[in-house]
């Protein structure tokens, strides 16, 4: 029952206007928005926070990847007669479980989880499920990927949250530069192992291994050769500029790129989210250190 398209024909039927609606919920679930919420917290707000949500972040998008590989569940059908994918809709990987669902779980459960808010958790539950329901109406998931998604993303940052003064305390232990080394080392093994291994349809791992390889390296540049006060930020309308402009570049560069350096190609894919993360984390704040934003 779970995997029974007629679910999605169900709600198509029950919302039929529905559908630009859902396009736009389900990319509010998609890895460029939450880049770019990251980031404008990283310039705005709090570096400390923005870079450990990202962690979390990459850590969900990490263990999601490699469940989809291995579990290795098929999408809805997209091929005639039985296309079940809403028009102009695209998605890459297997089916479980649902990344938008599991990282929409961690992000938005994250959040609430560290805001503690009445109000944050009542929007990140309305935000979840709605992304949830968004892949299913639109065709590319089964609802018995997204309630996997669901609970993954939850149990994950259940557990992170009860384990964050643990993990802490161990890793300060060490210095940060053999952190960030060992962090990016392991960015690299991981993404040179999986190159040799079949791609899942349309994908690879080559993303998730650029993202992590740039934490760090970007991380480490930032703390020696900027180390900018990110609340100071949005005291005027030049910085607030500044901010837009920095995620246009971030969005941009992860867009504009995949001309050059594109998804099928893991090792350019590599490169063009290493350029991503170097350019947000370390760049943009060289520059707004510059010129005294």
């Amino acid at each position: 029952m779970l995997s029974d398209p007629n679910i999605t024909l169900f709600l198509r039927n029950l919302l039929p206007w529905a559908g630009g609606f859902f396009k736009i919920i389900s990319e509010v679930g998609d890895i460029p928005f939450y880049v770019a919420i990251i980031f404008v917290a990283y310039w705005t707000f709090g570096k400390r926070e923005a870079i450990l949500t990202s962690l979390v972040m990459v850590a969900s998008v990490f263990v999601n990847y490699w469940l989809k590989y291995f579990i290795a569940n098929p999408r809805p059908s997209n091929t005639p007669p039985n296309n079940y994918w809403y028009e102009g809709v695209e998605a890459i990987n297997f089916g479980t479980p649902s990344g938008h669902a599991q990282s929409s779980a961690t992000f938005y459960g994250w959040l609430s989880g560290k805001l503690r808010k009445w109000w944050m958790l009542l929007l990140s539950t309305v935000l979840v499920f709605l992304i949830g329901i968004s892949r299913v109406y639109l065709g590319v998931h089964y609802l018995g990927n997204v309630l996997p998604g669901w609970g993954i993303g939850i149990v994950l940052v259940l557990v992170t949250l009860q384990l964050e003064s643990q993990l802490t305390s161990f890793a300060a232990r060490y210095k940060s530069e053999y952190l960030r080394l060992a962090l990016f080392v392991f960015g690299f093994i991981v993404t040179f192992a999986s190159s040799f291994l079949p791609f899942p349809p349309g994908d690879n791992f080559g993303a998730y291994g650029g993202m992590i390889m740039g934490l760090g390296i970007a991380v480490p540049l930032e703390q020696g050769f900027v180390d900018f006060e990110s609340v100071s930020h949005f005291r005027s309308t030049i910085a607030v500029v500044g901010v837009v402009v920095g995620v246009m570049l971030v969005l941009g560069a992860m867009l504009g790129l995949s001309q050059f350096l594109p998804t099928a190609e893991i090792w350019l894919r590599t490169l063009r989210y290493f350029i991503v993360v170097v350019l947000g984390i370390f760049i943009w704040p060289l520059i707004f250190k510059k010129v005294g934003l």
